[in-house]
């Protein structure tokens, strides 16, 4: 796992549960999400660096949410189908003081607001979101 390992225990810390060596199959749920069907996998001895699936080992992993993190390419379909989200060289347009979007439900930072510039940069985006997350929820509660 690209991690630190203190980066992996804030992690556990906040609650995130690891499940190693787990191909995940299909999101499941009634009209909304309930869990993610995984199949166990083993290291397949027939080939190197290769996995192969536990027969019999498939099971639903309880979640109300799923989020996709893999891969270092942007969605632009993703981000398009997003009322109010305008995209510049395929970046989120934002207010570049509270990181919010031109749709106020998000807001953006690191690769997707800069380009791909330096963790300090993501991680000043991040507070700058944050920031703006918490003002505008503070405004909504009045």
């Amino acid at each position: 796992m690209t991690a630190y390992a203190h980066e992996i225990e804030l992690a556990r810390h906040d609650g995130v549960r690891f499940v190693y060596q787990a191909q995940p199959l299909a999101i499941v749920g009634d009209g909304r999400v309930e869990g993610l069907r995984v199949v166990r996998m083993e290291p397949d001895p027939e080939a190197r660096h290769a996995y192969r699936p536990v027969g019999g080992s498939e099971t639903v992993i309880g979640a109300d949410a799923i989020i996709k993190a893999t891969g270092q390419t942007a969605h632009l379909e993703l981000l398009a189908a997003i009322p109010g989200l305008a995209l510049d060289g395929g970046r989120p347009v934002h207010d570049p003081i509270t990181m919010r979007t031109g749709n106020p439900r998000y807001f953006t930072g690191g690769d997707a607001a800069n380009g791909g510039k330096e963790v300090v940069n993501a991680v000043a985006e991040g507070k700058r979101a944050a920031h703006g997350i918490n003002e505008t929820l503070r405004k909504a509660n009045g």
